[in-house]
C-alpha cells in the first residue's frame, strides 16, 4: 500500500512539471511584444506647396491645390476649412501679423479664393502684398501655413474699352480707346484669340456706350475697298502661334509691344482666313517691388467675334513692259513680261487687251487673253494682228478667285513685215 502511495504521488508531480512547462510556452506565445505603440493619426491636412496670387482690377485671387492625404498619408475625411490671411511687407526686418482675410470650406482638388482689396491697397503709391493659407481639420487643427506669395497694392489699370475687330489683308485690324497720360507700365495691352468657327459672319458691334464714329458696327472690307493698316498700329507679338502650318491653335495670347503711349490699336497677322476668332484684351501694369517683378491687371474687356473672310484681292501688278517678239512671219507676237506678285495665296495672272485707234484712243472692250490663270509674270500674244496697236494691261488673281484692279497701261503694235 505504501508502495503505490508514493507511486501515485511521482506520477502527479511528473504531470504537474508538464503542465507548468506547458502553461509557460502558452503564456509565452500569448504575450509577445508587439513592438512600440503607434500614435493616433491627428488627420492634419497637409501643408499647400503650390499657392500662387494674381492681381486682377481690385481684386487678388489665389490658387492652390488642396491636398489629399493627412500628414499620416491617410486619406482626409470631414470638412477642411482653408483660412486665407494678408500683410504688407515693409523694409522693417521683423514679420508683420498676418490678417485673417477669409475663410472658406475647400475640398480636395484645385482651390481658389479671391479678396476684394480695401480702397487704402487700391491707390498708389504701389505696395507689396504678402498671403499665406492654413488648413483646418474638423476639429480645426493644422499642420501649419503655406509659403507666402506676393501680389501688388496700388492703382490697377483702366479696362480696355471700346474693342472692335475688322478683317483686313494683312490680317485681323483690333482697335480700341486709347489710354492717355497713362502711368508708366501701363502701356502694353494683352490680347486673348480664341478660335470659335469657320467663318460666316462678320465682326460684332462694338460696346453701346461707344460714341467714335469708328466704333459702329465694322463690317468687312468689300472687294474693291483696300484698307492698308494705319501707320500707328503695331503688330500684335503672338506668345504662342502657327506660321509653319495651315492649322492655328484654339486659343492664342498676344501683346503689344511696350512702349510709352497706347497706340490704341493693333493687328494679329498670324489669323487664317476662313475662321472666326474672338477676342478680348486687357491693360497690364508692371511694377517692380522689393525684388519682385509683380503684374497688375484691368478687367477682361467685352468680347468682339470676328470672320476673317478672304474677300480682299492681290496687290496689283507693276512693272508691265511690250516687246515685239518673234523670229520668223510665221511666229510673230507682242511679248509682255511684269514684276511678280508676292502674295501667298496668288493663283495667277490674266492679261487683258484693247484696240488703240490711229488718233490714240482706246477704243471697245477689253478682251481677256487668257481663259485661265497665267502662272508665271510673263505672256506671249501670238493673236496680234500686225499693223494694229493695242494697249494691255494684267491683273493678279488668287486662290479664291478675288481679282486685283488692272496694272498700268503699255502700247505696242505689231509691225508688218
Amino acid at each position: 500500500m505504501k508502495f503505490l502511495l508514493i507511486r501515485c504521488h511521482s506520477q502527479i508531480r511528473r504531470w504537474l512539471s508538464l503542465s507548468a512547462v506547458a502553461l509557460s510556452i502558452v503564456f509565452a506565445a500569448g504575450c509577445a511584444s508587439p513592438g512600440p505603440p503607434h500614435a493616433p493619426s491627428l488627420d492634419l491636412p497637409e501643408v499647400v506647396k503650390d499657392l500662387t496670387a494674381e492681381r486682377v482690377g481690385d481684386k487678388v485671387t489665389l490658387h492652390w491645390t488642396t491636398p489629399e492625404k493627412t500628414t499620416d498619408h491617410i486619406a482626409i475625411k470631414g470638412t477642411i476649412t482653408a483660412e486665407i490671411c494678408r500683410f504688407s511687407v515693409s523694409a522693417s526686418p521683423a514679420t508683420p501679423a498676418c490678417t485673417v482675410v477669409k475663410r472658406l470650406p475647400v475640398q480636395s482638388g484645385s482651390s481658389h479664393a479671391e479678396e476684394l482689396l480695401p480702397p487704402a491697397l487700391t491707390a498708389d503709391p504701389a505696395s507689396l502684398l504678402a498671403y499665406r493659407v492654413q488648413l483646418f481639420n474638423v476639429h480645426q487643427r493644422s499642420a501649419g501655413s503655406s509659403s507666402e506669395v506676393f501680389a501688388a497694392a496700388g492703382a490697377a489699370p483702366p479696362p480696355v474699352e471700346q474693342l472692335r475687330a475688322t478683317s483686313i489683308r494683312e490680317g485681323i485690324q483690333l482697335e480700341w480707346q486709347q489710354q492717355k497720360d497713362a502711368a508708366p507700365g501701363y502701356s502694353q495691352v494683352q490680347l486673348d484669340r480664341h478660335l470659335v468657327a469657320p467663318a460666316a459672319t462678320a465682326a460684332t458691334p462694338a460696346p453701346p456706350n461707344s460714341t467714335s464714329s469708328t466704333a459702329r458696327k465694322p463690317t468687312l472690307r468689300s472687294k474693291s475697298r483696300k484698307t492698308s493698316p494705319p501707320a500707328a498700329f503695331a503688330s500684335a507679338k503672338p506668345q504662342a502661334t502657327s506660321t509653319t502650318k495651315p492649322e492655328t491653335p484654339d486659343d492664342v495670347k498676344l501683346e503689344t509691344p511696350k512702349r510709352a503711349a497706347d497706340a490704341g490699336g493693333t493687328i494679329d497677322q498670324t489669323t487664317q482666313k476662313g475662321e472666326s476668332y474672338r477676342y478680348t484684351a486687357r491693360r497690364v501694369r508692371e511694377i517692380s517691388l522689393a525684388g519682385h517683378a509683380l503684374e497688375v491687371r484691368s478687367e477682361l474687356s467685352a468680347p468682339v467675334t470676328v470672320a476673317m473672310l478672304d474677300t480682299f484681292p492681290p496687290a496689283i501688278p507693276t512693272g508691265l513692259e511690250a516687246v515685239p517678239g518673234g523670229a520668223t512671219a510665221s511666229d510673230r507676237s507682242i511679248d509682255l513680261s511684269w514684276t511678280p506678285d508676292t502674295d501667298p495665296d496668288l493663283a495667277g495672272y490674266s492679261v487683258y487687251r484693247q484696240e488703240v485707234t490711229s488718233t490714240g484712243q482706246v477704243a471697245g472692250p477689253a478682251t481677256r487673253l487668257n481663259p485661265s490663270p497665267i502662272v508665271g509674270p510673263a505672256y506671249r500674244d501670238q493673236t496680234a494682228i500686225p499693223g494694229h496697236r493695242y494697249a494691255y494691261r494684267v491683273t493678279a488673281v488668287d486662290a479664291t478667285g478675288n481679282e486685283s484692279a488692272p496694272s498700268a497701261d503699255v502700247q505696242e503694235t505689231l509691225r508688218e513685215q
